[in-house]
């Protein structure tokens, strides 16, 4: 391997390179499923996901989540803003052994600022594949909720194999990545029924 494909492969190595499609409350995802399962995934599974949010005085532009459910806990962040087609993702794990590690998370980045934090709860139906991730969720925040299809390439060379990736399976499953939504979860439900002061304040992550 060159110097060149190395360099692009340890840059790819922590960005989500995904597509997200909207799709309406009465979406029947049973349809879908059945089809995933005919394609044989690797594993699947459905679990119940807490997502606590932080944004930080001092980390503009970036969005700490804590993420817990019944098979990992998780510190990661992400960048916010732009097209989330392919942003910085970087996961470290944590132990689940003592049960929700939230108070350590929160004492944590308290140091940093937290300028704001929530929950969003998710309903998540997950196929893996040997170069994808298929996602069903229902998010829901607040009085909003919205469900959603996410595309999401393992473990790409680089980018562009990344993006063939998902094209590929948009092709499988009749997605049109025209219709693909370029905003986070995080800008979609939870930013809208904050108040107009902290919106505003939040601008400078986006």
């Amino acid at each position: 391997m060159g110097e060149g494909s190395a360099n692009q492969q340890e840059a790819a190595r922590f960005l989500e390179i995904e597509h997200k499609f909207l799709v309406p409350h009465d979406f029947d995802p049973e349809p879908l499923f059945g089809q995933l399962h005919a394609w044989e995934p690797e594993r699947t599974y459905t679990t119940e996901v807490d997502d606590t949010y932080y944004l930080l005085e001092g980390a503009p532009g970036i969005v700490y989540r804590h993420r817990l459910d019944a098979y990992l806990q998780q510190l990661t962040i992400k960048s916010l803003g732009g097209d989330n087609q392919s942003r910085t993702e970087v996961n470290l794990e944590l132990s689940s052994e003592q049960g929700s590690q939230e108070e350590a998370v929160r004492a944590f980045l308290a140091p940093l600022g937290v300028l704001w934090s929530g929950t969003l709860h998710k309903s998540v139906r997950v196929f893996y594949f040997p170069d994808v991730e298929i996602v069903y969720y229902r998010a829901r925040y607040g009085g909003a909720e919205q469900a959603c299809i996410e595309i999401e390439a393992r473990a790409p060379s680089d980018i562009d194999a990344g993006l063939t990736v998902l094209s590929n399976w948009e092709k499988r499953l009749g997605l049109d990545s025209r219709k693909r939504c370029p905003s986070s979860i995080l800008e979609l439900l939870i930013l809208p029924q904050l108040p107009a002061n902290l919106r505003q304040r939040l601008q400078k992550f986006l």
